[in-house]
């Protein structure tokens, strides 16, 4: 089948680091091992033109703004200027005008070869894709990562939250189907008037080849796998360098993957680090991510004397984390509570846990459906650091306990949660909508 993916969101350079980004990429990867075309049609490619770009199994379509539209936006940060005002609506104002684009120039391209079906990670006023599966006739699946307008108003306030959430709405109930991530978001756009048989939940996967345990049963070697010297993933080796190179076991190494963003719950590790050390004096943190909270927790550990005990990586290509995760000895996911539901698919919880490791997770949403306390995992109630503390001990004092979850989690994640997994279902799905 020939498919059309479009990734809107000028947020999510589809080529760059960002997990959206990796999600976008191993769908495309899945939809091409199953013997499907996919073109890939985004806004943005790379955050920065210098940035190495990440292989995608699919042709790559850059849709641009238009010329009225860049004139628009310039025009009203002059405006901005003028007055002396910093605010978003500039950028806001081009993701509005950018459906236009995206649908004129997706439209001229297939007008003659349409697609088998459209699918479309939904985006902040994103309309586009409706109407061009309306023009071509063919099904359009839309695929919710977050309730959008929700989000933007509680960390990224604009102008514009009654449009985002009316484009939203009109979105998904225009949609042949809407793909979620987990089941609570399934409830937030049942309440938006979709029906409950045209939404289905695929939460987040790995890609099998890339994220295991070891050689012997998935084909990559925890003990062959050191960090190449020209990428900042060097930083891991150093941090572990007793551990991992001199197979000297008695140094314990906590691990967190993903950015460093108020909702990751990254805010803790500071207290956790502090807390662990009076009982494993040479504990060690790998935090490999970054993001705005980075200079925050710099300046935490380095006010409790914990600067030598922490290795920030730097945001890594996809591709080099599983080397990374597999050094560590517990996985870190500490979400905290939330003023709302929990509708995370965490793609870090589901890549430690392919890889073999053992994470200690806060009992939110999905990752409580996904994670067996005590056999898949170990679960915590959000917000509790001395539970988390406790989950941390109780790994690190048991290396065949870490081992034993670490192995079980590795067979759940590889039998149930795949990317080709998800890739097969969209495209059953499509056949049906098509009739």
């Amino acid at each position: 089948m020939n498919i059309l993916y479009i990734c809107a969101d000028a947020g999510i350079p589809v080529l760059g680091r960002k997990g959206a980004a990796v999600h976008v990429r191993e769908m495309c990867g899945a939809f091409a091992r199953a013997r499907h075309r996919v073109t890939l049609a985004a806004q943005s490619l790379v955050k920065s033109e210098d940035d190495e770009r990440a292989p995608v199994r699919a042709r790559v379509i850059h849709v641009q703004s238009s010329p009225n539209t860049t004139t628009a936006v310039h025009a009203f940060k002059h405006f901005n200027e003028q007055l002396g005002l910093e605010n978003s609506m500039p950028g806001e104002l081009r993701r509005l005008l950018f459906n236009e684009s995206l649908y004129q120039d997706l439209k001229r391209r297939f007008f003659h070869h349409r697609p088998a079906f459209i699918y479309e990670r939904a985006s902040l006023y994103g309309t586009a894709g409706v109407r061009l599966a309306a023009k071509f006739k063919v099904p359009l699946i839309v695929e919710l990562n977050a309730p959008l307008a929700i989000e933007q108003a509680a960390y990224r306030a604009t102008g514009f939250g009654e449009l985002a959430a009316q484009a939203e709405r009109w979105t998904l109930t225009h949609a042949d189907a809407v793909v979620v991530v987990s089941a609570e978001l399934a409830k937030h756009v049942r309440s938006l008037g979709v029906k409950a048989s045209r939404i289905h939940v695929m939460p987040n996967g790995v890609n099998p080849e890339l994220f295991c345990p070891n050689k012997t049963e998935h084909g990559c070697d925890r003990q062959t796998q050191p960090p190449r010297a020209e990428t900042n993933e060097s930083a891991v080796a150093g941090a572990v360098h007793t551990a991992a190179c001199r197979n000297d076991m008695s140094v314990p190494v906590l691990g967190f993957v993903g950015g460093l963003r108020p909702w990751h719950g990254v805010e803790v590790l500071p207290e956790l680090m502090a807390r662990l050390g009076k009982k494993f004096p040479d504990v060690r943190l790998v935090i490999a991510g970054d993001g705005q909270l980075r200079g925050e927790l710099e300046r935490e550990f380095k006010r409790r004397g914990l600067t030598k005990r922490v290795t920030f990586t730097g945001a890594l290509l996809h591709e080099k984390i599983p080397g990374v995760i597999r050094k560590f000895d517990v996985a870190l996911a500490p979400y905290p509570k939330h003023n709302h539901d929990f509708y995370f698919s965490p793609l870090k919880l589901y890549e430690y846990m392919a890889c073999g490791v053992p994470v200690v997770a806060a009992k939110l949403g999905q990752i409580a459906k996904s994670v067996n306390h005590g056999k898949t995992g170990w679960l915590y109630p959000p917000g509790n650091v001395a539970a988390l503390v406790a989950g941390c001990e109780q790994l690190l004092r048991d290396a065949a306990l870490r081992r034993k979850i670490g192995d079980a989690a590795a067979k759940l994640i590889h039998a149930k949660f795949t990317w080709d997994h998800n890739a097969v279902r969209v495209v059953k799905l499509a056949k049906v909508l098509k009739g």
